[in-house]
C-alpha cells in the first residue's frame, strides 16, 4: 500500500525505544511534510505512555545538539499545548471553541462513501484504507481527510473526529479533536483547505486532478464557508473498504493469560477479593492505558502492579481491535492484575472507595485528563503522580500555540534547563 508506515507498533517499551533511536532530527526537519518523509512515527507509543516527549528529548540530546529552535522540539510541544488547552477547557474540547465558519447545520452522520473509502478522491480513499489497516496516518493526511469531511462534505467536525479517533493507535482526545477543530475553523481563525496541487507536492503518487479539490484555494475557502456539499466524485468506485469494528471494553478482547489476571470491581466479590489480597502489599501501582511504561519498570518488592480499565470511558470512546491489543498487550506483560471499573456507578463506587480505604494500602496513579479515568478517585483512594512534561505549563491560558510556546520556553529558559529539572511544576 502506498505511503504505508514501515514501523511495527509492537506493544513493548523495547520497540518504542528502538524506533526512537532511529530518529534523525535534521532529516525530520527537512522532510516531515512529505508522506514518505522521515517522520518519527512515535505517536502511538507516546500517547499510551510507553515513552513521553520529555524522555524522548532526553535521549535525543545525547546524540544531537537540540534547542527550542529545532522543528522536532517545536512539534513535540504541540502535544503539551493540546494538554494545556484540555486542562483549561475540560470537556469543552468536544464542543465548538469558536463559532463555525458558516451558520448552517453540518451533517451529524458520516456518509457511507467516506466511511468505506470510495469518495473517488485518491488521497482520501487511500488514507482511509491506511487508517483501517495500520491505525496510523501521517499528519498531513489527517488534515486532508478532516478538511474534506468538514468542508467539502459538510460533516460536523466532531463526527469525523470521533470516527478517526476510534481507529487511531495514537488517538488522543485533545490532540485529535482540537486538530479537527483547527481544520474546521472552530479552533482557529479560518478553515484549513487543501487542493490537488498540495497533494501532488507532498504525495505525488496520488493523482487528484479533475476532482472537486482540483481548484484554487480561494474557491475552496468559499466552499468551506457555504452550505454546498459537493458529494462523492462521479467516477467514484462502487466498492471500497470495510470499516473494522470499534468497541468498548469486552471480555473477548482478553487473552487467556490476561483473563486470569482480571478482577471485576463492578461486582462486590471482585472488590472483596482484591482488598483481601492487598494485605500482602504496601503499594498498588495503578496503570491506566496512557501510562504503559510502568508495565515495564523493574518489579519492586511490596508493590502490586495493576492495569486499570474504565468501562464508562470506552463506551463513549470505543477503540479498534488493533488499539485494544496495543494496550492490553502491555498490561499482559507487566501487570499482576487488571481491575475493571465503571466510574458511572456512583452508589457502588462509594462502597468501593470505603472498602479500599480500610486497607490502608497506598494506591498510586499517574495524572490523566481522559474522562472517567480522571475521576477514578471517586471509587479508589488513589494518590495522583505528576505527569512528566517537557515544558512548564503557563500560568495563564494560552489559546494559540505560538503564545503557549513563547511563554513556556521563556519560563523554561533553555532546553537544557528544561531537561535538568526532574519534574517541572505547573
Amino acid at each position: 500500500m502506498q505511503y504505508q508506515t514501515k514501523i511495527n507498533y509492537a506493544p513493548s517499551r523495547h520497540a518504542a525505544l528502538d524506533s526512537l533511536a532511529k530518529v534523525d532530527p535534521a532529516q525530520y526537519s527537512r522532510s516531515r511534510n512529505f508522506l514518505d518523509g522521515a517522520v518519527t512515527g512515535l505517536s502511538p507509543w507516546i500517547t499510551h505512555g510507553y515513552t513521553n516527549v520529555r524522555e524522548a528529548t532526553q535521549l535525543l540530546v545525547q546524540k544531537y545538539r537540540l534547542s527550542f529552535e529545532d522543528k522536532l522540539i517545536f512539534e513535540f510541544a504541540w502535544r503539551e499545548f493540546f494538554k494545556h488547552v484540555h486542562t483549561e477547557l475540560g470537556d469543552g474540547i468536544l464542543r465548538d471553541v469558536r463559532r463555525p465558519v458558516w451558520p448552517g447545520r453540518y451533517n451529524n452522520q458520516l456518509p457511507d462513501d467516506i466511511e468505506e473509502g470510495r469518495t473517488g478522491i485518491a488521497a482520501i480513499d487511500a488514507g482511509i484504507a491506511l487508517l483501517y489497516e495500520t491505525g496510523y496516518l501521517h499528519n498531513h493526511l489527517r488534515m486532508w481527510i478532516a478538511s474534506y469531511v468538514v468542508h467539502i462534505r459538510k460533516v460536523h467536525w466532531k463526527v469525523g473526529a470521533d470516527w478517526m479517533y476510534s481507529h487511531l493507535l495514537d488517538g488522543d482526545l485533545a490532540s485529535n479533536h482540537l486538530s479537527w477543530q483547527w481544520v474546521a475553523g472552530t479552533f482557529s481563525h479560518k478553515p484549513y483547505v487543501f487542493n490537488a496541487d498540495n497533494v501532488h507536492k507532498y504525495a505525488p503518487r496520488w493523482d487528484c486532478t479533475g476532482t472537486s479539490i482540483d481548484t484554487d484555494y480561494e474557491s475552496l475557502d468559499s466552499i468551506a464557508r457555504s452550505k454546498r456539499d459537493l458529494g462523492r466524485e462521479r467516477n467514484a468506485p462502487p466498492v471500497g473498504v470495510a470499516r473494522p469494528a470499534c468497541t468498548g471494553f469486552q471480555m473477548d478482547l482478553l487473552s487467556e493469560p490476561l483473563k486470569r489476571k482480571l478482577v471485576d470491581l463492578r461486582q462486590p466479590v471482585g472488590v472483596e477479593a482484591s482488598c483481601t489480597l492487598l494485605d500482602q502489599f504496601k503499594t498498588v501501582k495503578l496503570i491506566h492505558p496512557w501510562d504503559l511504561k510502568a508495565c515495564f519498570d523493574v518489579a519492586k518488592e511490596g508493590v502490586l502492579r495493576v492495569g486499570l480499565i474504565d468501562c464508562a470511558f470506552h463506551e463513549v470512546h470505543p477503540w479498534s481491535e488493533q488499539r485494544w491489543a496495543f494496550v492490553l498487550g502491555a498490561m499482559e506483560t507487566g501487570c499482576d492484575q487488571v481491575w475493571i471499573v465503571d466510574t458511572r456507578q456512583a452508589s457502588h463506587n462509594v462502597a468501593i472507595l470505603a472498602r479500599f480505604t480500610k486497607t490502608e494500602v497506598r494506591i498510586e496513579l499517574r495524572e490523566t485528563l481522559n474522562p472517567g479515568y480522571a475521576t477514578v478517585t471517586k471509587c479508589l483512594p488513589a494518590k495522583w503522580l505528576r505527569e512528566e512534561k517537557l515544558l512548564p505549563n503557563p500560568l495563564r491560558f494560552q489559546q494559540s500555540f505560538s503564545r503557549f510556546y513563547k511563554e513556556a520556553t521563556t519560563m523554561a529558559g533553555s532546553l537544557e534547563e528544561a531537561l535538568h529539572e526532574h519534574a517541572l511544576a505547573d
